[in-house]
């Protein structure tokens, strides 16, 4: 199977993004990976093994379809209007066309400096990391609706 994305964000809400391409890791390699997850959403196996996987999943590597946007909003922030927020080290990579006609966004984590990165550097700690995949699948398992991680590099 081939996978399919679309760039709605580009198409629709061009005032909420930067177009950005990731920061790639250097000697990226693999941690872990979702296999549960991956077969669900009918990913190739090949995006998982030590090359390809490490392409794509580090941020050297774009798949067809993907166009990056780092994205910008506004919010309330430990109780206090914050005003201009926005991905400091994510980046949506693009939106998964799921066989049923839904969509599934492809977030980086961790890849680099963004126009709304705050007095960091733009990646994300491993254990820290770690932490919140575990913190995830135990929500997901438990029936609490969550973001879910496909693979840590």
């Amino acid at each position: 199977m081939t996978l399919s994305f679309t760039a709605r964000w580009r198409d629709e809400l061009p005032a909420t993004y930067t177009a950005l391409l990731p920061t790639p890791l250097k000697n990226a390699r693999l941690i872990w990976y979702n296999d549960k997850l991956a077969q669900q959403l009918a990913i190739p196996a090949s995006l998982f093994d030590a090359t390809n996987g490490a392409g794509v999943w580090g941020g050297e590597t774009l798949l067809p379809g993907m166009s990056p946007v780092a994205q910008v909003y506004s919010g309330h922030q430990f109780g206090v209007w914050a005003g201009q927020l926005g991905d400091g080290r994510g980046i949506l990579l693009g939106e998964q066309l799921l066989a049923d006609g839904s969509t599934l966004d492809w977030h980086l984590k961790g890849a680099g400096l963004t126009p709304y990165s705050r007095m960091g550097d733009g990646r994300a700690v491993l254990r820290s990391t770690i932490r919140e995949s575990l913190a995830s699948e135990a929500m997901h398992y438990l029936g609490i609706p969550t973001t879910r991680a496909r693979y840590l590099s």
